[in-house]
């Protein structure tokens, strides 16, 4: 029951990375909200001494890239939209 609730967790925590990376190019912060949190619980795990670096190296940058790689991602579609947007807008 404990590993269908924390893959429930992240499910929902992925969609919302991605729904949240995929906003106007306005809002380009609010992709960054996972990551954020991401990296802040990563360093209270650090302080906590619940994480050694060369042990967990593998295991922390896998979804540390993931989550930076979809944020970056999706700022770029965001971006391509707006600007197809746009140049709709300028065709008579």
């Amino acid at each position: 029951m404990k590993t269908a609730i924390t893959f429930a967790i992240a499910i929902v925590v992925f969609v919302f990375h991605y729904w949240a990376c995929r906003r106007s190019p306005k809002y380009w912060y609010v992709g960054g909200i996972i990551p954020l949190l991401w990296f802040g619980a990563l360093a209270v795990l650090f302080w906590k001494g619940m994480i050694h670096w060369a042990e967990d190296w593998k295991v922390l940058l896998f979804p540390t890239l993931i989550f930076l790689l979809m944020w970056a991602e999706g700022h770029q579609a965001a971006k391509k939209k707006e600007l197809e947007k746009m140049r709709a807008q300028d065709i008579p």
